[in-house]
């Protein structure tokens, strides 16, 4: 599903227009970068959107199979709740 999609289907469900709806849209993503950016973790009744650490780790570089050291990192990652699993998965 599209983001358009998803505005059209909301927008329908709430009875408000694409406009509006499109821009509550555009907001909820905004927080939530805006709060992992910070540093924190948004809990929602789907999930949890959170940054996970990655250690560094040796790699393999696939072109000509040299190993390489890969540096550490913070990832975004969606941990979702076991409702949204059961929902989707049945």
């Amino acid at each position: 599903m599209k983001k358009q999609d998803f505005v059209n289907q909301l927008s329908e469900k709430i009875k408000m227009p694409k406009k509006i709806t499109n821009d509550i849209v555009d907001e909820f993503s905004s927080l939530i970068m805006q709060a992992l950016k910070s540093g924190d973790e948004v809990g929602l009744s789907i999930g949890k959107f959170q940054l996970k650490k990655r250690e560094a780790r040796i790699g393999t570089n696939p072109s000509n199979g040299q190993r390489i050291l890969v540096a550490p990192k913070v990832v975004p990652s969606f941990k979702p709740s076991k409702a949204f699993k059961t929902t989707v998965l049945e």
